[in-house]
């Protein structure tokens, strides 16, 4: 019996090895698939996507705007990025103003809760609009010009809604020699110049010249409020709405309670933390 009892050990000892290497390939075979599938710049991954996914991940990711440059501030990259309902419409850019040549089509991103709703605006009306604000009321007047042709018209046809309108919106001095708020010839050749040297210029210098080509503006704090236009009494309206094409229907809708009320109520934004979004890194 004593003789029996080493072998029958041994052959305990064997059953336990194999358990243990059968269980041990099993473990290491869940984890290299799990990486496997969950690996998120794999080039085996990102081949087995389809377009849409692809597209849908890069969405959920976000734009890394240091990397993307200028083009993440080019509502047409924007559109070609984010092309989910496959539309032929295109963005009509803006190739005329001086401010988008250096801050894009969507200049607006420090605040992620509102941006979408100021570059909206930035769409059909120029920066000059808000950020070069009128200190006594009637200096300004506005022209639309065509975003391409760069062609002033005093009022347009502004409809239900303006749509993908290729005009925007642009104050001009009443009086004066000098028509132009911000781009003038000076300045157009003086950003023109800063702009091919900017690459090699020491940051005193850059910080210098971006004050001059920026004294034009008001502060932020100075610039036109959205309860300025959208305003209950349509004649207390920062813009001249009737003058510059709006008809009534149109001016009942941007002085209505429906936004009025809400910018009134609304003066910051309180969103779940579960829903705001993540700040990149």
């Amino acid at each position: 019996m004593s003789k029996q009892r080493p072998a029958f050990v041994r052959y305990l000892y064997c059953l336990a090895g194999i358990a243990f290497l059968v269980y041990s390939t099993y473990i290491v075979f869940i984890l290299v698939m799990h990486i496997w599938h969950h690996a998120p710049h794999g080039e085996a991954h990102a081949d087995s996507l389809s377009k849409e996914d692809r597209l849908y991940q890069e969405m959920l990711e976000g734009v890394d705007a240091k990397n993307a440059g200028l083009a993440y501030k080019d509502i047409s990259q924007i559109h070609k990025l984010y092309d989910f309902h496959k539309t032929e419409a295109k963005a009509v850019t803006d190739s005329r103003n001086l401010c988008v040549s250096c801050h894009g089509d969507v200049p607006h991103d420090k605040k992620k809760e509102i941006r979408a709703f100021l570059n909206m605006h930035a769409y059909f009306m120029a920066c000059e609009t808000c950020h070069i604000k009128s200190e006594t009321p009637g200096d300004h007047k506005y022209v639309w010009y065509d975003k391409v042709t760069g062609d002033e018209k005093s009022s347009i046809d502004t409809g239900f809604f303006l749509k993908d309108t290729p005009y925007k919106l642009m104050p001009l001095n009443r009086g004066g020699e000098e028509p132009r708020v911000f781009d003038t010839k000076p300045m157009i050749k003086y950003v023109g110049e800063f702009k091919s040297k900017v690459g090699e210029m020491v940051p005193a210098a850059k910080s210098a010249s971006l004050k001059v080509i920026h004294r034009p503006m008001s502060t932020l704090e100075d610039s036109v409020k959205c309860n300025e236009c959208h305003n209950p009494n349509v004649n207390d309206s920062y813009l001249p709405l009737k003058e510059i094409g709006y008809t009534d229907r149109r001016m009942a809708q941007i002085v209505g309670n429906e936004v009025a009320g809400m910018i009134d109520r609304y003066k910051e934004f309180y969103i779940p933390n579960f829903l705001k979004p993540s700040e990149e890194n």
